[in-house]
């Protein structure tokens, strides 16, 4: 009795459990029906030898390993096997992937992919294919009218895609890799792409600006776009922000393309990822200044937590820059294109008080990494937990023993601010000497401000204001969870008025601080006394 599609991959499943191991499942799938078609081919029976003998041709034909360890267990499977009517291929590619943990591109994130089909693309390109399943037929099958490419450097993957596109005729499945200078030679009108990101492996290819594997892919792809092609790529967030050759990579793109949108998308887009990601759109043609680039920031409106796959995804907030604004800023930081829309942020800039970006205020510098603790050690150190809502909870410090001279360049001095690296929050505190030396934690920042220029305290009011919370957001690199690089914060622009004006506001501060604790303190006590009196029976 044969079996439906549906449960083809679970009928193979099934019968291979414990007969290979889990990540040689695709391959013994794609091994056991290679033979079958062979088979069919041949109009003289086959006996169990020369099964097992084509087998071993076919795995040594692509060039991948016999998954089954004797004959005997591969002649199982392939009994079994010929009461499937056919083989649903995509299932297999999303089974492959899930043993290794290969993101695949979730539908709702395909969708918006495809709403560059609109220009009318001839031809496409679909890099390493295979994290499109398992919605890539469907997209092939709905643009009959345009030329497919895919690729993948997987033999596996690419006998399994041949499969999945028998008989399509405008679908052609190519062995390569884009992470390769001129990995083929054929020009698109539209490519698709979700490069890897994450991996500690760098490209050692002289071609390139930047040796990261994503970055790689965005410059390498776009040197296979016919003129007026887009393409369309996911990137993590540092593409937004980070300086160096990534700066040097946003700078060509912007000059020599023209960017259509640039959107951040929600935590949990791609999974085995907490990386923040962003879409990117662009267009091979000459940028202009007038040109209007979308921003967009995208959610997930039915994620019920963190770790839940994304399933829906909405334009929260949309607005537009011009070329020449961007380049005005410097990055492509988001959050600070829509904080410079917010009105808080454009009465901040209108303002007549001067302004000075920290680093030229300031010495800005992390924390140091520390692996062992000693309760009895002579150093403190600050961490996250020690800061509270006003101020430095000194009692709660754990201890470092180690000589003074080595942590020389942490120690924390007097009116040093100290702030969360990562987490939920963002919480300042001023530090104040004690009687031991203490340094900070690498998963602090620590701003030692130039006191003839800036007060520690005044600093520390801004830093906690909702436009200076703005700021420090603007600057962070994570999604849900904070993620502030010391280097980013350098370039925080805060008001710097005269020393009288801040010392006046951080006395003011100060006081009322005080006046509040003690208000505070007040009316616990009578609170304690009035509950103490009306409790006693």
């Amino acid at each position: 009795m044969k079996m439906d599609a549906q449960s083809g991959i679970v009928t193979y499943r099934d019968v291979i459990r414990g007969l290979v191991s889990p990540d040689e499942y695709a391959a013994a799938v794609v091994l056991v029906e290679e033979v079958k078609e062979y088979c069919q081919k041949v109009s003289d029976n086959v006996d169990s030898d020369q099964l097992y003998v084509a087998l071993l041709e076919f795995a040594d034909k692509l060039g991948i390993k016999n998954p089954f360890h004797n004959k005997e267990d591969f002649l199982l499977v392939y009994k079994k096997s010929e009461e499937l009517e056919y083989v649903e291929w995509e299932d297999v590619i999303v089974h492959m992937a899930s043993t290794s943990r290969m993101p695949l591109i979730p539908k709702v994130l395909l969708d918006v992919y495809q709403e560059r089909f609109s220009i009318g693309p001839e031809t496409i390109l679909v890099a390493e294919a295979e994290k499109f399943a398992p919605n890539l037929k469907s997209m092939v099958d709905e643009n009959i009218n345009s030329k497919f490419v895919l690729t993948t450097q997987n033999t596996i993957y690419a006998r399994i895609l041949e499969n999945l596109f028998d008989g399509n005729d405008h679908v052609e499945i190519c062995v390569t890799n884009i992470y390769s200078y001129e990995f083929i030679s054929q020009r698109f009108d539209l490519i698709l792409a979700c490069p890897g990101f994450g991996g500690r492996m760098l490209s050692d290819d002289p071609n390139f600006m930047c040796r990261e594997f994503d970055m790689v892919a965005l410059e390498n792809l776009s040197l296979h776009l016919n003129s007026g092609g887009r393409l369309v790529l996911v990137l993590p967030g540092r593409i937004t922000f980070a300086s160096g050759r990534v700066s040097d990579l946003r700078q060509f793109i912007q000059t020599t393309y023209t960017i259509k949108e640039i959107g951040e998308l929600p935590e949990g887009t791609i999974e085995y990822s907490g990386i923040k990601v962003y879409l990117l759109d662009i267009e091979n043609n000459r940028p202009h200044d007038d040109n209007d680039i979308v921003i967009r920031r995208y959610s997930s409106a039915e994620k019920k937590s963190r770790r839940a796959s994304v399933t829906s995804l909405e334009v929260t907030d949309d607005t537009f820059v011009m070329l020449s604004e961007l380049e005005e800023q410097g990055d492509w930081n988001i959050d600070q294109i829509f904080a410079q829309q917010d009105t808080d942020y454009q009465n901040y800039q209108r303002s007549g008080i001067r302004k000075d970006i920290i680093g030229n205020v300031a010495e800005v510098f992390r924390g140091k990494a520390v692996t062992k603790k000693d309760p009895a050690g002579d150093i403190g150190v600050v961490n996250i937990t020690n800061i509270g809502e006003y101020e430095i909870d000194y009692s709660g410090l754990e201890h470092l023993q180690e000589e003074e001279r080595k942590v020389s360049n942490y120690l924390l001095q007097e009116g040093d601010v100290v702030l969360p690296a990562r987490g939920t929050a963002i919480r300042t505190a001023v530090f104040h000497k004690q009687g031991y030396p203490c340094i900070a934690s690498s998963n602090l920042i620590v701003i030692r401000p130039n006191p003839k220029m800036l007060d520690s305290v005044y600093l520390k009011i801004f830093l906690d204001s909702p436009i200076g919370n703005k700021m420090i957001s603007s600057a962070q690199q994570g999604a849900g969870v904070m993620n502030i690089s010391y280097k980013d914060l350098r370039i925080l622009e805060v008001p710097i008025p005269p020393m009288e004006t801040q010392q006046a506001v951080t006395k003011e501060y100060l006081e009322e601080l005080q006046n509040y604790r003690e208000t505070v303190a007040a009316a616990e006590r009578r609170w304690t006394e009035v509950l103490t009196r009306l409790q006693t029976f």
